[in-house]
């Protein structure tokens, strides 16, 4: 809802010439100064606070928030207000008080006042609001491969929720070179928030190690490494190949002494049971010859 509270705009209506002759004197006699506009600060989902020099002294007819010919909210003496702003309220003391920000509430806001005596105070007090969005904490992914031959890799940085648009900063060691692939920033049409990105690319055939970051409005991501090194076969010191070497040979004798037991052990048992077959065959032969000397006896 537009409010008119300057000569303009009451021109634009249809008033009797005594009523027109008197807004043109007492508009003359307004205080139309206007001061540095007061800059305030806020964050998206957050609140500030607009209060306008009153002189408690002077009965007021009104006191309008407007940015540019948007009414915002106010107060008026013998009428209530309509179509304010959802997300802004005006106490006793004629501060308003704005909550849930978001991108579209930045811009600059005026006062409009006007007192029983006729002065009008137009755009007395101008505060400009600066609405901000603190960017996510960007992350970092790194992707190496051989190609032509080089190793390379590379490195995207994404954040993303954050105002005014930003981009991505990185941060390597000066002897490492890169080359920029992209740096974009995507605004969403309904929130009007950002989401920033960038990609690089790291010629890895030095073969040197980088430790790398990215930020984006001042948020830093966690620390990666680039251009590690392919996987080549493991080497072991000399102490490790003599320890492996003397297992080895501890295990073979282990196992060769098993292997005598082993041996002398069967060995033992066929001899015992060889025995055992020779007694029994002696006792066969005995039973026999006693048998035969029976028979002749008998004869």
């Amino acid at each position: 809802m537009a409010s008119c509270c300057n000569t303009r705009c009451f021109l634009n209506r249809k008033f009797p010439l005594q009523l027109l002759i008197v807004l043109t004197m007492t508009t003359h006699l307004a205080d139309t100064e206007t001061g540095a506009p007061v800059e305030l600060k806020g964050e998206v989902g957050g609140n500030v606070t607009l209060q306008c020099p009153v002189d408690r002294e002077r009965p007021l007819i009104f006191l309008y928030f407007q940015r540019g010919d948007i009414f915002v909210n106010g107060y008026h003496a013998s009428k209530p207000l309509t179509n304010t702003w959802e997300n802004t309220r005006v106490d006793r003391d004629m501060t308003m008080h704005m909550e849930d920000l978001n991108v579209s509430h930045s811009g600059s806001y005026q006062c409009h006042i006007r007192y029983h005596d006729g002065q009008i105070n137009l755009n007395h007090t101008v505060f400009h609001l600066s609405v901000t969005a603190n960017y996510s904490k960007p992350t970092l992914t790194v992707n190496c491969g051989s190609e032509n031959h080089r190793f390379s890799c590379w490195a995207t940085c994404a954040s993303h929720g954050g105002y005014p648009g930003t981009k991505v900063t990185w941060t390597i060691p000066e002897s490492q070179t890169r080359r920029d692939v992209n740096n974009t920033q995507i605004q969403d049409p309904h929130t009007m928030l950002v989401n920033s990105s960038s990609t690089a690319f790291f010629n890895c055939s030095n073969g040197k190690l980088t430790s790398l970051s990215c930020s984006v409005g001042g948020v830093t991501s966690e620390m990666f490494t680039v251009c590690t090194p392919k996987t080549t076969p493991e080497t072991f010191s000399p102490y490790v190949i003599t320890a492996a070497v003397c297992a080895v040979v501890v295990a073979i004798i282990i196992a060769l002494v098993l292997w005598f037991k082993c041996k002398k052990g069967q060995r033992r048992a066929a001899a015992a049971a060889t025995a055992v077959v020779a007694a029994a065959a002696d006792v066969q032969r005995g039973n026999e010859c006693q048998e035969e000397l029976t028979v002749l006896n008998e004869t």
